[in-house]
């Protein structure tokens, strides 16, 4: 794998932990509702999914969460 696919890859990693680091303060400005992270910085939210995508220049290499204090049930 090349470096740059790498650094991404690290930068995007990054951005997940910063969510969870920091859920209870993003909770506080952006309760349900999808949030957009780069560089541990919030640079879009939207209560809809397709709202928050079609604000993102690069959504497929942009950390995207929901984020609610409801517990997200998982469907396999």
């Amino acid at each position: 794998m090349n470096s740059q696919i790498t650094n991404k890859l690290l930068a995007f990693e990054a951005d997940h932990v910063w969510v969870n680091q920091n859920l209870e303060a993003l909770l506080e400005v952006y309760p349900d509702q999808w949030i957009a992270v780069k560089e541990a910085k919030v640079i879009a939210s939207d209560p809809d999914l397709a709202g928050l995508l079609s604000k993102l220049p690069d959504p497929a290499h942009t950390c995207v969460e929901f984020i609610t204090r409801e517990p997200l049930e998982m469907v396999l």
